[in-house]
């Protein structure tokens, strides 16, 4: 990840994480409450929830790599936009390709059911910004032993 230091490289592993495996498969099958829905069809729609995670999952290094080649040629800024794009491209389709799933009867009350789908977002807001902070701190702990990481730190630091 280039000159990046372990808690930044931790935090964008720990943003991309909750993009491809929470936010984008669920913008397209969202949440619900426990009971909702039909119970024949569980088995479907966790298979298509994990289809549309693959495909999230797929684009985003498939975009990373497409930026890693594409930097030389244009610089990080619009490297990175090109990719983001395709990322988007990727997962748009794979929306699209995929069968809707609406099973939330009509009767069934709005406030709870989108109470019930923030809480499952701060959950997951609250996981991904913990394994985030925690796996950076654990690892630039555990880099601070060797001794190649501390004579780059204290470089850098004298740069500073």
């Amino acid at each position: 990840m280039g000159n990046l230091s372990p808690r930044t490289v931790s935090a964008l592993l720990a943003a991309g994480g909750i993009v491809a495996l929470y936010i984008v498969p669920n913008l397209k099958y969202p949440a619900n409450p426990p009971s909702v829905g039909e119970p024949d069809t569980i088995a479907m729609r966790t298979g298509f929830y994990f289809l549309m995670m693959l495909i999230s999952i797929a684009g985003m290094v498939a975009a990373i790599m497409v930026r890693k080649h594409l930097v030389p040629l244009y610089g990080g800024w619009a490297a990175s936009l090109i990719g983001g794009a395709g990322y988007l491209v990727v997962v748009v389709a794979g929306a699209f390709v995929l069968p809707a799933i609406n099973e939330v009867p009509e009767a069934f009350p709005a406030v709870l059911l989108w109470r019930f789908r923030m809480a499952s977002l701060g959950m997951q807001a609250i996981m991904w910004t913990t394994i985030g902070l925690v796996f950076g701190w654990l690892t630039e702990r555990a880099m601070a032993g060797s001794r190649s990481y501390r004579l780059r730190s204290d470089l850098q630091g004298s740069l500073r």
